[in-house]
């Protein structure tokens, strides 16, 4: 499998908007545990209802925030629509959802922002919104680094600058 490779300076936009910080272990204990608590306390007609939301909070978020930057994205109308079906008509459209995501932020981080991001088919089908999560808090985070190396380095420009005027 090949590695992505790691972005630099000039490859970020300060257009478009920093990817979620949110690292992925969390992401996955969050939506872990609170699947579980519905399970157990939520009472039996509301179940399946509060499950599914639970279950569709991040990636109706990461539609959002891909929209930001693309709004030719249609990854938050197949969110919502999975949402609103039935079961088994849910779980098939849920993995149209994952893959217009996916093409979504491949798309934006190799044409918008060409970093050479790579995610993989079965890993984004298995592990879904969490695999992207793995991806963009490394993007967010060097983005970030990068941004704030970018404003230290001109923030001692203009200081040495103003040692030099008379």
């Amino acid at each position: 499998m090949k590695k992505t490779e790691r972005p630099s300076a000039s490859r970020f936009s300060s257009l478009y908007p920093t990817p979620p910080r949110l690292h992925w272990a969390i992401l996955l204990v969050l939506v872990t545990g609170l699947e579980a608590l519905a399970a157990v306390y939520v009472p039996r007609p509301f179940r399946d209802f509060i499950q599914t939301l639970i279950f569709a909070v991040w990636p109706v978020y990461l539609s959002l925030w891909i929209r930001k930057s693309n709004h030719r994205s249609l990854s938050l109308y197949w969110a919502l629509a999975s949402f609103a079906t039935g079961f088994l008509f849910s779980w098939i459209l849920w993995i149209v959802v994952i893959y217009e995501i996916r093409e979504d932020l491949l798309e934006h981080y190799n044409r918008n922002e060409p970093i050479g991001l790579r995610l993989n088919w079965f890993l984004s089908l298995v592990l879904s919104v969490v695999y992207f999560q793995y991806h963009l808090r490394r993007i967010a985070l060097e983005k970030e680094h990068l941004a704030s190396t970018s404003y230290s380095s001109v923030e001692s420009a203009g200081a040495l600058s103003t040692l030099d005027a008379p």
